[in-house]
């Protein structure tokens, strides 16, 4: 397959400078989609999606064009160069446009990002773990599973351009959402379930079926929470996910630090954080989502501390914002998404976080819980969101429960967390052991203090 999107690129290349394109950058994709769905506790439909694709730029002085399809021809090929040179053409200067990537020569390994043998696993195979998943959740009598997504991806990109560059990487990866219902005398729980992984091995369907169940039995147990109040809140790695992508990783982006929106562009070297946080962005952490020995226009990755003891050590840079901010790209140029490969060539590249890592604490979450007094334990938001430019949130609290001198005591919903995350980063008060792989983050718990519970 590699030697087919190899020729893809070099035509691509050749047709678009014979047309007066300065520079031109190819992207090849080969992608298998797999997806097994699950409507009220039965697999209804499965899918088997291939394809191969290009995303092809062109630069003709400053004029700058982009344009992708799929590809089943050479007239294909044809069609997506006369179009991106036409793009370019009628597309006003970019007056930031300096050159696409010069070869750099990736060196090391990366390591557990395909799988043969997810790849070769045959469609019964899939079923059978996924009706385990749902015979588990289903083990009490009044938990049904609405509905399930088993997504296993597979796929190989080759990216070159006309200045040199000539590399490729294939992976895998596994993404599953199931949702389930309870109800019981009038009152209603809903439990969600997600897991991210490059292979089926890491993954414990038993586990991921009881867990779904126990979320939903704890909501439908849970009441409406009363009053205000200031708390330490526990939220776990799903939920804590969506607030650093919203934040952190908008924060650190080389882009926003050019065009001066993120709150942190002038705090290089400053203190943004409590001593106990270092975050690193880890282009080739082992199973991440996003992980290969190239980002995806094809410059080598790196590990690099983003965090360290709170203080505030790099940003991340693609190569057009590194021109901008006259310093090198940091392998952080990124199409590919974190739930499904399908059409990745479709999209330009992003100045965007490869892997997030937060390093862990050395308390387990049973003791984290035991050493707060009251608190809460936050295990599903509405939607885990903080605003990006200034860190505020109010987020609509769907499952959490409460700590009483150190031990769960009740469940509760229909509740208000209201905070600001840049301020919830200095008042960490505990960071647990355990990590989870949350798309391309893997987090473990965190306490923060002085978060402010509303209830109705």
């Amino acid at each position: 397959m590699l030697e087919k999107l190899t020729k893809i690129s070099i035509q691509a290349i050749r047709m678009a400078s014979k047309q007066g394109a300065d520079q031109v950058e190819v992207f090849t994709a080969y992608t298998r989609t797999r997806n097994i769905y699950v409507e009220n506790s039965v697999p209804h439909l499965s899918t088997n999606n291939v394809s191969i694709g290009l995303g092809l730029k062109c630069a003709i002085g400053k004029h700058v064009g982009f344009a992708a399809s799929t590809i089943f021809s050479d007239k294909d090929v044809e069609k997506v160069v006369d179009e991106c040179i036409s793009i370019a053409k009628v597309s006003p200067e970019d007056p930031n446009f300096e050159a696409l990537p010069v070869p750099r020569k990736p060196s090391g390994t990366v390591e557990n990002v395909y799988d043969e043998e997810l790849v070769e696993t045959e469609e019964r195979e899939l079923l059978k773990v996924v009706n385990q998943l749902v015979k588990t959740a289903e083990s009490k009598v009044n938990v049904k599973v609405l509905n399930g997504l088993l997504r296993i991806g597979e796929f190989t990109f080759h990216v070159a351009n006309s200045l040199g560059v000539d590399q490729s990487h294939k992976g895998t990866l596994v993404f599953l959402h199931f949702s389930a219902k309870a109800s019981e005398n009038g009152r209603v729980g809903e439990g969600v379930e997600k897991a991210y992984s490059t292979t089926l091995k890491n993954l414990d369907f038993e586990k991921i079926g009881n867990e779904l169940q126990r979320k939903t039995l704890t909501t439908l147990r849970a009441e409406s929470y009363k009053g205000k109040e200031e708390m330490p809140v526990i939220i776990v790695p799903v939920e804590l996910q969506g607030l650093f992508e919203s934040t952190v990783a908008f924060a650190i982006s080389g882009e926003h630090v050019n065009k001066q929106r993120s709150p942190w562009k002038d705090k290089l070297n400053n203190e943004v954080a409590s001593k106990t946080l270092t975050v690193i962005d880890d282009g080739r952490m082992p199973g991440g989502i996003l992980s290969a020995l190239i980002d995806d226009e094809g410059v080598p990755t790196a590990t690099k501390k983003i965090i360290e003891n709170g203080i505030l050590k790099n940003f991340i840079y693609d190569t057009y914002n590194a021109y901008i901010a006259d310093t090198e790209s940091t392998g952080n140029g990124y199409r590919r998404l974190t739930r499904t490969v399908e059409e990745i060539f479709m999209r330009p590249v992003n100045c965007a976080v490869s892997n997030i890592a937060i390093k862990p604490g050395n308390k387990s979450l049973e003791r984290m819980i035991s050493e707060i007094d009251r608190g809460c334990l936050i295990e599903k938001f509405a939607a885990p969101f903080a605003d990006p430019f200034t860190g505020t949130f109010g987020l609509e609290v769907r499952s959490a429960t409460l700590i009483e001198n150190g031990s769960l005591e009740k469940p509760i919903k229909h509740a208000l967390l209201s905070g600001n995350f840049y301020e919830a980063l200095k008042n960490i008060l505990m960071i647990g052991r355990e990590q989870e792989l949350i798309e391309n983050m893997k987090l473990p718990p965190i306490a923060f203090e002085k978060l402010e519970l509303i209830g109705q």
